[in-house]
């Protein structure tokens, strides 16, 4: 296991740590595609941002090229958490769509945490001060508002744990709300947004756990978003769009940031929600961690709320990157991946 900054930090402030690492250890080999659709006659400038992987605790990129680019490309970092994207930039396009193309290879370590909450310690000032960010109230789509900080304190009552009090909110986000894959009344497309997900009881996944980081948050724990997609076995061997899949990660003293997919916790068909509460499986590809992204070589002002796909602007104008009523996202993704090695995973002792 790397030393990751939260990781490092985590043993300076004197925590330990205890990670099991269960399942399979994967190493794929994934091409994936970023297209860009209705671009007007006489368009004189398109740039697109792309999200591609990076290195992160259980990720480790082996390789990586650009297989095709409509114009000239180079890597650029967000300026706040250095995600990595990839900039196209195309003069006088002369067509309505244009495609680029990136290869790599990757390794997938699974992850399950396994915490005895009488292990975990309580967050102090120095987490205050570290995790500010990730203790926001006022973060746009997850401000904690009366009504949000209310439904935290209802929900965890008289418990102080900060373990036992991250397992009630999980909870209760898994009883309050539900996907659209589970059920189809829900919206499937959304800015993901925590107090339209607990109005309208679900939505996307970026609303569930945008809901379960405000309710974090308003008890102090801290709490962050991650964006990926699922490297699903049906899909071996086919180019798909894999859609997206975001999930969260909260702080436990004593165990560090936790990793956890309300989502698929919530699936009754799924492996439940002792190993979604606490863990991921090998079938996760990381793309970037958080929201409101402040891009390099933008025109258009402001930040950008979620990089699922990426992002796009045409002569200085953003693109539609949701889908709005029947018209699709201008910037799609599909992808074709191998499975190349697969081994156990080797278990993490107690630090």
């Amino acid at each position: 296991m790397k030393l990751t900054s939260a990781l490092l930090a985590s043993l300076a402030l004197g925590l330990t740590l205890t990670a099991t690492e269960s399942g399979k250890t994967v190493t794929y080999r994934v091409e994936q595609n970023a297209t860009l659709t209705e671009i007007p006659a006489g368009a004189k400038q398109v740039k697109f941002w792309v999200s591609i992987p990076d290195n992160e605790r259980y990720q480790d990129l082996l390789d990586f090229e650009v297989v095709s680019a409509p114009g000239s490309w180079r890597v650029v970092r967000d300026a706040d958490r250095g995600n990595r994207f990839m900039l196209v930039e195309v003069n006088n396009p002369g067509t309505d769509t244009i495609t680029a193309k990136v290869a790599f290879t990757l390794r997938r370590h699974p992850v399950f945490t396994e915490i005895d909450p009488s292990k975990a310690g309580a967050i102090t000032a120095s987490h205050r001060s570290l995790y500010a960010e990730e203790l926001r109230l006022d973060a746009p789509h997850m401000t904690v508002t009366p009504e949000l900080a209310k439904l935290a304190a209802d929900t965890v009552g008289t418990e102080t744990n900060v373990a036992r009090q991250a397992r009630l909110l999980l909870a209760k986000v898994a009883d309050l709300a539900d996907h659209y894959g589970k059920d189809p009344t829900k919206p499937a497309s959304s800015v993901g947004d925590a107090a339209i997900c607990l109005a309208l009881g679900g939505g996307t996944c970026t609303d569930m756990h945008s809901l379960f980081i405000a309710l974090a948050r308003a008890r102090g724990i801290p709490a962050r978003l991650q964006m990926g997609y699922r490297l699903r076995e049906a899909s071996v061997g086919k180019e798909t769009d894999p859609g997206y899949r975001c999930w969260v990660e909260y702080f436990v003293p004593g165990y560090g940031w936790v990793s956890s997919d309300i989502v698929e916790a919530d699936d009754p068909k799924g492996l439940g929600r002792d190993r979604w509460f606490t863990g991921l499986t090998e079938r996760r590809l990381w793309l970037n961690e958080g929201r409101e992204f402040s891009l390099a070589g933008r025109t258009a002002p402001g930040r950008i709320n979620t990089m699922i796909v990426g992002y796009a602007e045409i002569d200085g104008v953003p693109v539609r990157m949701i889908p709005e009523g029947a018209k699709k996202a201008q910037l799609s993704r599909t992808v074709k991946f191998t499975e190349i090695q697969s081994a156990d995973a080797p278990k993490l002792a107690a630090r």
